[in-house]
C-alpha cells in the first residue's frame, strides 16, 4: 500500500510502484526530467517549470501593504528575475478571513469538469470539486479523497483507501458509491462526456462493504492511469441520480463537490462567487470568499489591477507575454512567471486543400513563427515543434522547426497541384471520400485556397498573432479572413470546427502531467457529433491522411510499460506530426500571473489548475 503524505516536495517512493507505473513515477518524482529541463531552460534563458519567477522586487511596505506613490521603475532594472521556490509570503499580519477578487478574460463555458473545454473552467472547479488524488505545484502526487493506493502485480488493478469524514457541499458523506457513480456516468454514452480522465479505461470495479475501499481495474496495462486520475473529479452520487438533464445542465452552472470552497453563484459575464465550506475535511479556507471576475478584455484587466479592483490574475486569465512590460509598471503588484504545458498552435481543419500534406507544409513555411516569438511575444515564450515540452522524458530533440520561407511555401503549393493567377492560388480539391489519398486523388471541385483564421475575442496577443499570420499568408497568394468570437461560441457546437470552410484556429492545448496524447490525435477521439466526446476535432469531417500511423504510435504508447520504449514512440509521433504539419506549432506558453503584494499562499504552476490551493491564500494588513 502506498501511503500518500501531503508534504510538498516529498515524492512517492518509486520502489513501491509496480513496473506498469514506473513511468508514471518518473513524472511524480520529476527529478530527472526537471534537471534536464533546468539545463535546457537555462541555455534558453528561461526558468524551469517548478520555479516561480518574480520579475521585479517588492516596494517598500507600510504595515505590510505597499506604500503609496512608490515609483517602481528602479525595481524593473534588476539584472535577473528573482526565483521563488514556493507560495507568496508577504510581510505584514495575516488577516483572518477576508475576500479576494481574481480577474479573468476567459469566462467558463460550463463549470462541469466532465464537459468543459476551457482552461478557465478547470481553474475554478479545481477549488470546488476534488478527486482521489491531486498534483501540487511541484508536480508531486498528493492525497485527496484517497489516502492510500496499491497496484496489483499484473498492473491492472488499483485499490484506493478512501478518506473518512468527508462531506460533500450538499451534506452527503463521501463513500465508494460516489466513485462508482462517477465512473458509470463518465462511461454512459448518453451523457456525452468531453473529459474522461482515464475512467473510460475502467473495465471492472468493486468496493468494500463499509464503502471505504474501492478497486478499479483496467483490461490491459495503461501507463497514464494514475497520472490522469490525479487530474480528475469525483461527483456526489446524489447529483448524478437527479438525471442526465439535471447533471448535464444544472450541475454545470452550480457544481457540488467536496472541496474547501463551495459554489455560491454565477452571474454571466460578471462573476463567479465561491465561499468557504465550513465542513471541509482538511484545513479550512483562510479567505471567506473568492470572487472570479469576468473581464471583457486584457486592457480592462490591466486597468483593474492598477486600480485594485482585482488583486490576482493567473491560469487562463494570466497576463500575456505581450503585456508583461505594462504589468511590471503597476504599483503594488508583483508579476510572476512560470512555464506551462500549454502549446499554442494553429489547428488546421482536415477538409479540402488542408487534407494535403504539401499544402499544410506550405502554410508552416509561410508562418513567421520566430518573428512572432521575438517581436510580438518579446522572446518570453519557448519555440514549439510538437506537443511534448522540452525537458520532458518524451521530448524529441532531433526535430527542427521549419524556417520562415515564403518561396518554399509557393513551391510546395505548386507541387500540390495548385496554380497561381497572380492573385490567389486555386485548383481541384481532393475527392470527397474518406478512403482516398488526398495528396494524389484530386477529383473534387475546383476552389480557391481561402482560409478563415479563428481566435477568441478579447485576447489582444492572439489578435496580433492572427493578423501577422494572415498578412504573411496573404503575401503569397492565399485568401485569408481573420475572425473572432467569444469562447462559448467559438468552442460550441455552432463553432468553426463544424463548418465546411477551410479553417485555422489559434489557441492553446493544455497537456496533463503525462505525455499521453491520444486525445488530440487518435481516431477514437474524433467526436461523432458536435456535442460528442473527443479532442481530435480537426479530423471531424475527414480523418488525417496519416491517421493509421498516428493511431498506431499513440495507441502503443498508451499500453507500453517500459519508459524508454514509450518515450521512443512519442519521439516518433512528434517526428510524424512535424513531417505531416498536422497543425502549425508556434510556441510553448510562459505564464505570467500577477498578484497584489499583500496576497500570500499563492503558488502557481504549469502542473496544476489556478485554484488548486486557494484555501491557503490569504491577505495581510
Amino acid at each position: 500500500m502506498i501511503r500518500l503524505t501531503p508534504i510538498p516536495g516529498k515524492p512517492i517512493d518509486p520502489a513501491s510502484l509496480s513496473t506498469v507505473d514506473s513511468l508514471v513515477q518518473a513524472r511524480i518524482d520529476g527529478r530527472l526530467s526537471r534537471r534536464d529541463l533546468i539545463r535546457r531552460a537555462a541555455q534558453l534563458g528561461f526558468a524551469a517549470p517548478v520555479i516561480g519567477v518574480m520579475l521585479h522586487a517588492t516596494s517598500d511596505m507600510v504595515n505590510g501593504a505597499p506604500s503609496p506613490g512608490r515609483n517602481r521603475a528602479i525595481a524593473r532594472m534588476q539584472d535577473a528575475p528573482i526565483l521563488v521556490e514556493g507560495p507568496t509570503a508577504p510581510e505584514g499580519t495575516q488577516v483572518a478571513g477576508g475576500a479576494l477578487v481574481v480577474g479573468t478574460t476567459d469566462e467558463p463555458d460550463t463549470l462541469h469538469p466532465a464537459l468543459t473545454q476551457l482552461q478557465g473552467s478547470f481553474d475554478v472547479w479545481g477549488a470546488i470539486v476534488k478527486g482521489l488524488l491531486h498534483w501540487d505545484s511541484a508536480m508531486v502526487m498528493q492525497p485527496e479523497l484517497a489516502t492510500e493506493f496499491s497496484i496489483s502485480d499484473d498492473g491492472l488493478s488499483y485499490t484506493f483507501t478512501l478518506r473518512e469524514g468527508v462531506t460533500f457541499h450538499n451534506g452527503d458523506p463521501f463513500t465508494a458509491a460516489d466513485v462508482m457513480a462517477t465512473v458509470d456516468i463518465i462511461n454512459n454514452p448518453d451523457f456525452g462526456t468531453y473529459n474522461v480522465y482515464n475512467l473510460d479505461q475502467v473495465a471492472e470495479m468493486s468496493a468494500s462493504d463499509d464503502g471505504l475501499t474501492i478497486t478499479l481495474s483496467t483490461a490491459e496495462p495503461y501507463a497514464p492511469f494514475l497520472s490522469l486520475i490525479a487530474d480528475g473529479p469525483i461527483f456526489p452520487k446524489a447529483e448524478i441520480d437527479k438525471g442526465l438533464e439535471s447533471f448535464t445542465t444544472e450541475y454545470g452552472r452550480a457544481p457540488v463537490g467536496a472541496g474547501p470552497l463551495r459554489f455560491v453563484e454565477w452571474a454571466a459575464q460578471q462573476h463567479i462567487l465561491l465561499e468557504r465550506f465550513d465542513d471541509y475535511w482538511g484545513d479550512p479556507s483562510i479567505l471567506d470568499e473568492i470572487r472570479y471576475m469576468i473581464i471583457p478584455d486584457d486592457n480592462t484587466q490591466l486597468v483593474q489591477l492598477r486600480t485594485g479592483e482585482i488583486q490576482l490574475v493567473g491560469g487562463a486569465g494570466a497576463i500575456s507575454a505581450l503585456r508583461v512590460d505594462e504589468a511590471l509598471e503597476i504599483e503594488g503588484v508583483n508579476v510572476l512567471q512560470h512555464s506551462s504545458q500549454a502549446w499554442i498552435h494553429l489547428d488546421l481543419k482536415h477538409v479540402d486543400f488542408l487534407r494535403m500534406t504539401k499544402v499544410r507544409q506550405a502554410l508552416d513555411y509561410a508562418t513567421p513563427t520566430q518573428q512572432i516569438i521575438d517581436q510580438l511575444m518579446g522572446g518570453r515564450v519557448l519555440p514549439s515543434i510538437g506537443d511534448v515540452p522540452p525537458g520532458s522524458w518524451a521530448f524529441n530533440p532531433d526535430v527542427e522547426p521549419r524556417p520562415y520561407d515564403p518561396d518554399r511555401a509557393k513551391e510546395l503549393l505548386e507541387e500540390a497541384g495548385l496554380t497561381f493567377d497572380g492573385n490567389v492560388w486555386s485548383g481541384p480539391t481532393p475527392t470527397p471520400e474518406k478512403d482516398i489519398d488526398p495528396n494524389t486523388d484530386l477529383g473534387g471541385p475546383v476552389k480557391e485556397l481561402a482560409i478563415e483564421i479563428w481566435t477568441q475575442a478579447g485576447e489582444s496577443h492572439y489578435d496580433l498573432i492572427s493578423q501577422a499570420i494572415a498578412q504573411s499568408w496573404s503575401d503569397i497568394g492565399i485568401k485569408v479572413e481573420v475572425k473572432t468570437e467569444d469562447v462559448s461560441t467559438i468552442w460550441g457546437p455552432e463553432g468553426y470546427q463544424f463548418t465546411d470552410a477551410m479553417t485555422a484556429a489559434l489557441f492553446a492545448w493544455y497537456n496533463s502531467n503525462d505525455p499521453d496524447d491520444t486525445w488530440y490525435w487518435h481516431s477514437k477521439w474524433i467526436p461523432e457529433t458536435p456535442e460528442g466526446s473527443g479532442g481530435n476535432l480537426p479530423a471531424y469531417f475527414f480523418p488525417y491522411n496519416f491517421q493509421a500511423e498516428i493511431d498506431d504510435l499513440t495507441g502503443r504508447a498508451e499500453t507500453e510499460t517500459d519508459q524508454e520504449a514509450r518515450a521512443e514512440l512519442y519521439r516518433q509521433a512528434q517526428a510524424l506530426l512535424h513531417e505531416e504539419a498536422a497543425v502549425i506549432f508556434l510556441y510553448w506558453d510562459m505564464v505570467f500571473p500577477a498578484v497584489a503584494e499583500n496576497v500570500g499562499g499563492f503558488w502557481p504552476s504549469g502542473f496544476t489548475n489556478l485554484f488548486w490551493n486557494a484555501h491557503q491564500w490569504y491577505v495581510t494588513e
